[in-house]
């Protein structure tokens, strides 16, 4: 293994490191000022709403994005390669996917339409929020923006847009919260935040880019490559959003409303740490990607490193919510209380969160996409059947074990069963007694 410090200094060969630097340096501060507002209006919403409105919102939400993956297939964990890959045809590469996540969106919110219009069982009052909640697709498009800049090493034009809708959205949450505003309002304020950030998306690569989008276009051939390549991750992802949204589906199902409205708000502090891995993989992929086509020796040891160091990280997390999980709760008012262990129960999962936070970068750099549809098909079965049998039997709580049960089972255990690639298991199984970590320092 090649020592930390010699690994570290490799990170910031090439003058590379002051992109590095800035990329992730607005990146966390998008993701922190999204996490700040996110506490802070979350808190003030809940406390507004109450468990049962809050239920509501949170049931809808997550109605809609078991319909998502439809946008972009799964192409996300290939689109950056793909651009960095086959530089000369960046054009067709981002027109294709543009066109095609507009063709998702229209097929999502039709198919959200089809299925609240012949649910009979479902209130207006909810099919009425799934249908505010599902105009959002329509902006997704945009998100190919997004990530044009942030493969270029230009987070700051992407994280100024996204900051900038953020703000905006959140002190009209605050005005119309003092309002007494219906909770319909905060839907159309969910959509309006996509719609000003896809703007301000545009506007700056339009003003960085003024000659390039001309020659976007859209050929049938990148058409058929993605959804050749992109099916199983397609199929991945919709597993993904089963298992990680059915429980509050089936919660809402099978016990209330208020039930969803107090896993939802656990749910939310256990969602806050998942941002730092977001924004660390997105700074370091097109580093990683160089190095693992010109040197994978250092690639390899970069990739044991990175997942020793997210694992010892939600061994801390993990800790510091065990002791103090019932102040962590107590942000929110005191008919939220029940969420304590659910937190506590959701942070186990985390752990195997973040010890495979390069996973999906490896999968998609080796050419191994169909793995993931393996093992999130796999979780997103397992997760409904606990669910069916632990939701009644414990509750919201159950839901939480059935969550963290399955992360364990997808994202570790089931990476031993392939062959192709066992070698993840085995610097999993490594992060998770990182007790090597400091040797060479």
């Amino acid at each position: 293994m090649i020592p930390l410090k010699e690994l570290l200094q490799q990170f910031g060969k090439n003058g590379k490191h002051r992109l590095l630097i800035s990329n992730m340096s607005w990146q966390g501060l998008e993701r922190g000022t999204r996490m700040l507002a996110g506490v802070f209006t979350g808190i003030l919403l809940a406390a507004y709403l109450g468990p049962g409105p809050l239920g509501v919102y949170s049931y809808a939400l997550s109605f809609i994005m078991l319909f998502s993956p439809v946008i972009n297939l799964g192409y996300d964990t290939m689109l950056p390669r793909d651009i960095l890959f086959e530089k000369e045809k960046w054009n067709e590469i981002l027109g294709s996917s543009a066109l095609l996540r507009l063709a998702g969106s229209l097929l999502a919110i039709l198919s959200i339409e089809a299925f609240t219009w012949f649910d009979t069982s479902m209130l207006p009052e909810m099919k009425t929020m799934i249908r505010v909640l599902s105009l959002s697709f329509l902006f997704y498009p945009f998100d190919v923006f997004d990530i044009w800049f942030r493969v270029q090493m230009k987070s700051k034009n992407a994280s100024i847009s996204k900051i900038t809708a953020l703000v905006i959205i959140n002190i009209l949450k605050l005005y119309f919260i003092w309002q007494k505003a219906p909770l319909l309002t905060f839907a159309w304020l969910y959509v309006s935040e996509f719609i000003v950030n896809g703007i301000l998306q545009f506007s700056f690569y339009i003003k960085t880019e003024p000659r390039k989008v001309k020659q976007w276009m859209a050929t049938t051939q990148r058409i058929k490559f993605v959804l050749r390549e992109a099916w199983p991750l397609l199929v991945s992802t919709f597993s993904f959003m089963i298992y990680s949204r059915i429980d509050q589906v089936m919660i809402g199902n099978m016990l209330n409303n208020e039930q969803v409205g107090i896993f939802a708000a656990a749910g939310k502090i256990s969602d806050l740490p998942v941002a730092l891995i977001l924004v660390l993989n997105s700074t370091l992929y097109a580093y990683l990607a160089a190095n693992f086509k010109n040197n994978r020796e250092l690639f390899n040891s970069q990739y044991l490193l990175l997942t020793r160091l997210y694992t010892i990280l939600s061994y801390l997390m993990l800790l510091i919510v065990l002791v103090f999980g019932g102040w962590i709760i107590a942000i929110y008012p005191h008919s939220f209380a029940a969420g304590t262990a659910v937190l506590k129960i959701e942070f186990i999962g985390l752990v195997f969160v973040f010890n495979s936070g390069i996973r999906n970068a490896y999968l998609s750099l080796s050419g191994n996409q169909k793995y993931l549809l393996y093992t999130t098909l796999g979780a997103a079965v397992m997760n409904i059947l606990l669910n069916l049998f632990l939701i009644p039997a414990f509750g919201i709580n159950g839901a939480a074990w059935a969550s963290s049960i399955s992360e364990f089972f997808a994202l570790f255990l089931l990476n031993g069963l392939f062959p192709k690639i066992r070698y993840i298991f085995i610097v999993q199984a490594k992060g998770l007694i990182p007790v090597g970590l400091l040797k060479g320092i």
